[in-house]
């Protein structure tokens, strides 16, 4: 029996968990079902969570409903939140040192090195690790117990570059003027995504724009571009869009919560000026983290979570998409791509991506043009059509689910047959 090993620190404990890391996860367990014969997922979860032993056989059921039979689940209540009690120390701690930084502070524990240790001495055939923040229980393990490690193929899912989506985020986004001291820790926390690189057998990232950017700082390693995917619905034979522009992200990350209220306060009123009739829907989990949310106006709708998407698509005309910061690829736009919607985002909401200004998408990153290109698309549906069915030609292949998971699944049969062996420097 094959046996391959998933360590993450991201678990879906409830239906709403639909983010677009959620997602790559789920692909990632899909083509690893394809190569073993049993997937032990470890999740590294917070220490007050329910772990009881029912509570983890229900987790299981569900999980092998959404992504495969072959889950095994262990839940290991190892995280911990407590953060420094000052601002300064919260600083200061993570200049030199990349386990005392926020990202990596919650899985820099005695209890989540332990359970990534035992499930190590179980020889798994193959080993996944999700994120960086797991990766770094890896690391600590490589340098105190390196033999736990030889002889496994590791491969790391990186995902986004974090020092860039944490630069981007200090700079446009602080929580307070002096939090942009944090950007004294990206050395360190630059240091710690490359050595993780160097550990990894391979690691994995999702654009090609970001798989080269990565390679040249850490010359010689494998790099992958696995992109983020979606599963593409059978589109309707005619156009029933109504003047309805929508957006759909998780609020609890800022930056949909901050292109919720860009959208709602800043685009919305140029847009509405120019389009009377135009509608507007956000839709995702946590609205009441929107600033936005908080001032009714009947033109704009906040769902919340929703369990089917697919009536609001065919509704919508425009999907927008007015990130201004964050990292790797957006789901969202894939999304609306596959469903054959005109998009409109800024070019940080649509980088990495393969669709081109003007011919698949629009690109604006201004309010009044995001606010006009969308309104010019609400008045020219057979436009807005056009614009959505090239975007839908040119996400085929590229962005499918099943296409990405054969891809992984050709990485990891090749290690496998290979015998791919790494052990730790």
């Amino acid at each position: 029996m094959t046996r391959a090993l998933l360590i993450s620190r991201f678990f879906p404990f409830n239906a709403e968990k639909v983010h677009g890391i959620y997602q790559r996860l789920g692909t990632q367990i899909e083509a690893l079902a394809r190569v073993a014969d049993r997937i032990d997922c470890l999740f590294l979860v917070p220490v007050d969570q329910n772990c009881s032993a029912e509570a983890v056989r229900e987790h299981q059921e569900r999980l092998r409903r959404l992504w495969s039979p072959a889950i095994d689940l262990t839940l290991a209540p190892t995280l911990r939140y407590d953060a420094p009690q000052g601002r300064w120390q919260r600083v200061v701690e993570g200049i030199f040192d990349f386990q005392r930084q926020l990202i990596a502070r919650p899985t820099c524990t005695a209890g989540a090195v332990a359970a990534v240790s035992a499930a190590l001495d179980t020889r798994p055939d193959l080993v996944l690790v999700h994120r960086l923040d797991a990766m770094g229980v890896l690391m600590r393990l490589a340098r105190g117990t390196p033999q736990k490690l030889r002889g496994v193929p590791l491969f790391f899912d990186l995902d986004d570059i974090e020092h860039v989506a944490k630069a981007r985020h200090l700079l446009r986004d602080p929580a307070w003027p002096a939090q942009r001291l944090l950007l004294l820790q990206l050395p360190a926390l630059l240091l710690a995504e490359l050595r993780a690189v160097r550990l990894a057998t391979a690691t994995f990232v999702c654009s090609e724009s970001d798989r080269r950017y990565l390679a040249r700082l850490s010359a010689g390693a494998r790099v992958c571009t696995v992109p983020n995917s979606v599963t593409f619905p059978p589109l309707a034979a005619t156009d029933s869009s109504e003047p309805l522009v929508l957006f759909v992200g998780a609020m609890s990350y800022r930056p949909n919560a901050q292109a919720a209220d860009s959208l709602v306060e800043e685009i919305w009123p140029p847009l509405r000026a120019r389009v009377p009739t135009a509608r507007l829907a956000i839709i995702g989990p946590g609205r009441e983290r929107a600033r936005s949310f908080h001032k009714p106006d009947p033109t704009v709708t906040f769902t919340g979570f929703v369990e089917e998407l697919q009536s609001w698509y065919r509704r919508a005309r425009v999907v927008c998409c007015p990130i201004y910061h964050g990292g790797g690829t957006r789901i969202k736009i894939i999304e609306a791509a596959a469903q054959g919607k005109a998009i409109v985002s800024t070019h940080i909401g649509a980088e990495g991506l393969i669709f081109e200004d003007g011919r698949e998408i629009l690109l604006r990153d201004s309010a009044d043009a995001i606010a006009a290109a969308c309104a010019q698309l609400l008045e020219d549906p057979a436009a807005a059509q056009q614009l959505g069915r090239a975007a839908l030609q040119k996400a085929r292949g590229t962005y499918e689910r099943d296409a990405v998971v054969s891809q992984l699944e050709d990485i990891f049969r090749s290690a496998f047959a290979a015998g791919v062996r790494r052990v730790p420097a």
